[in-house]
């Protein structure tokens, strides 16, 4: 059992009754998780310190501080903690003697042990691991604690030169991965190359998840990895653009090239210049330039990328503003210096065809979204917008926390936003509800009960197409099944289904794991994964508006967002 925590008290004779308890928290608890159960228990009155202990691939221990008595009426708040993030309270572990006043009040905040997460033992830390070992205890040990119940064991190799085998010599292989650790001798003891460890082991590991038919799933390196979670929270360094992969035409010849679909606001890019719909046919400047059409797109965009306060040069074709769809381009060289910001995942602006609409284009979800979402609704009222056309076209989704966040401005309280299903077949479901305190359980946990129904009397269309997924889909069904909004467009993706990331450090590695953990349903019970959402209204767009670029469509030829805009009427 952890060591009782020092409470921060002004008198001595003052000190309430204190008693440490310990629960059992049974179910797949993750490091991502943590945060929010322990804010979420923190926020229960009577609750001085919190502890998560993780055991093992099910099981964890929760421990409290608890000041008076255990009631029952804590007992159910700290259930339905629990519950809402698929998880199980059961009946106290173990309950210690009560929690002695400190020697000497503490300093504060700043000088207290705190929330605390402990996790099993990692390896020991500058040995090399076979690749054997390696996919024994990452792949195996991770895929099957997730899937099932699986021990983790670690083992490693000798720091001597690996023994010479012959094909077709000594007894059957009989485990899985043998033929691997066989390959790995032979390169070792025959090849004339130098191996880089780190590259053959993240080789195989994203070998071995691309085969498990799991399209979804994904090993990170941990360079990866920290990069996923800076694009989560919407940190960048870079210019300041959003790009699409285009084509221009000049000559009668047909060019790959970058094309600007939005540029941030006090970003480098726009202090440099760049326009949306300028089109970058050179990478680069002197003898480092190169066309796009030749380096391909990927490329192109991997060498805008850089350090913070470096250049990132380029050079844009330009039609003159007024110039008519026949006249030649300008040719115009950028240098912009490269900054760290936050991304944009909303973008907002009054329709040109009739200024009471507001327009407000969600790219994603990421932990920048609600923020920014808010700050678009508040902004487009202000200057006078009656209704609001939600385009989610092109929106590959994101996290659920973000999506969620965004629908208890549309929900009542206990409203049912999403149930999950996992591999063992158990539903959970995902509500608008909140605890003593007034803190919402579901999404981020950082939202009130103010926030619920914030924006649920707003006029609102919802517009989709075929690249809407995931998130975007959730969202979509929300706003169909509690008839708050008519959808527009055509028939969406059909991801209905979620993945998880789990963190390697656990188990003593770099990197992550992504892997399809859930299917899930709308409010009303639909699943639509692999079949999508049918708009209320189905329209395609126009063959004169097929010729843009979605993020570049002109209003007066976007005949899908004037059929969003009908459907308020």
């Amino acid at each position: 059992m952890p060591v009782p925590i020092p409470i921060p008290v002004r008198n001595k004779d003052q000190l309430p009754f204190m008693k440490q308890v310990t629960y059992e928290i049974r179910g797949l608890v993750i490091e991502t998780m943590i945060p929010a159960i322990v804010a979420s228990c923190e926020s229960l009155a009577g609750i001085r310190n919190v502890r998560v202990t993780v055991k093992d691939t099910d099981t964890a221990l929760l421990t409290l501080v608890v000041e008076g008595e255990i009631t029952d009426a804590l007992e159910r708040d700290l259930s339905h903690i629990m519950t809402a993030k698929g998880l199980e309270l059961v009946t106290p572990a173990a309950e210690g003697e009560p929690v002695p006043p400190p020697e000497e009040p503490s300093a504060g905040k700043g000088d207290s042990q705190g929330s605390a997460y402990t996790a099993q033992t990692p390896p020991e830390k500058g040995k090399k691991i076979s690749l054997t070992a390696a996919l024994s205890t990452v792949i195996v040990s991770v895929v099957l604690a997730v899937l099932l119940t699986f021990s983790l064991t670690t083992s490693y190799m000798k720091n001597n030169t690996p023994t010479t085998v012959t094909p077709g010599q000594g007894e059957a292989e009989e485990g899985p991965f043998d033929q691997i650790e066989i390959i790995d001798r032979l390169f070792r003891s025959a090849t004339v190359l130098e191996l880089d460890d780190e590259a053959l082991l993240a080789g195989v590991l994203k070998g071995y998840v691309a085969a498990t038919g799991d399209v979804y799933a994904e090993y990170f390196t941990a360079e990866e990895y920290a990069d996923q979670n800076a694009a989560n929270n919407g940190e960048m360094c870079g210019i300041g653009v959003s790009v699409v992969n285009g084509t221009l035409t000049l000559d009668g010849v047909t060019y790959q090239v970058v094309t600007i679909a939005n540029v941030y606001p006090d970003s480098p890019a726009e202090a440099a210049g760049v326009l949306p719909g300028d089109h970058i046919m050179y990478i680069g400047k002197g003898e480092d330039k190169v066309t796009v059409h030749s380096v391909g797109y990927t490329e192109a965009l991997n060498r805008m990328k850089g350090e913070e306060g470096t250049e990132c040069a380029f050079t844009v074709l330009r039609r003159p503003a007024g110039a008519s769809e026949g006249e030649p381009y300008e040719e115009v060289e950028i240098t912009a210096i490269r900054e760290k910001f936050t991304t944009r995942s909303v973008t907002f602006r009054r329709y040109s065809e009739d200024e009471t609409v507001g327009i407000i284009r969600l790219t994603g979800f990421d932990n920048t979204t609600r923020d920014q979402f808010v700050e678009a609704v508040e902004t487009l009222k202000s200057e006078g917008c009656q209704s609001y056309v939600l385009d989610l076209r092109g929106n590959p989704g994101g996290l659920l926390s973000s999506v969620e966040d965004i629908l208890v401005f549309f929900l009542q309280e206990d409203d049912v936003i999403i149930t999950t299903k996992n591999a063992a077949g158990k539903e959970t479901s995902d509500t608008v509800t909140r605890n003593k305190a007034g803190n919402l359980l579901c999404g981020t946990g950082q939202l009130t009960a103010e926030d619920i129904g914030k924006y649920r009397d707003l006029k609102i269309s919802v517009l989709v197409n075929k690249y809407s997924a995931s998130a975007a889909e959730l969202f979509t069904s929300n706003i169909r099944d509690y008839e708050l909004g008519t959808i527009v467009g055509t028939t969406t993706y059909g991801k209905g289904c979620g993945q998880t990331t789990y963190s390697l450090s656990r188990y003593g590695y770099d990197g992550a794991l992504k892997l399809t953990t859930f299917y899930y349903s709308s409010p009303k019970g639909d699943y639509y994964d692999g079949v999508g959402i049918t708009p209320h209204m189905q329209v395609e767009l126009s063959e004169e508006a097929q010729k843009y670029n979605i993020n570049l469509l002109p209003d007066n030829l976007d005949n899908q967002l004037a059929a969003a805009v009908d459907a308020m009427k």
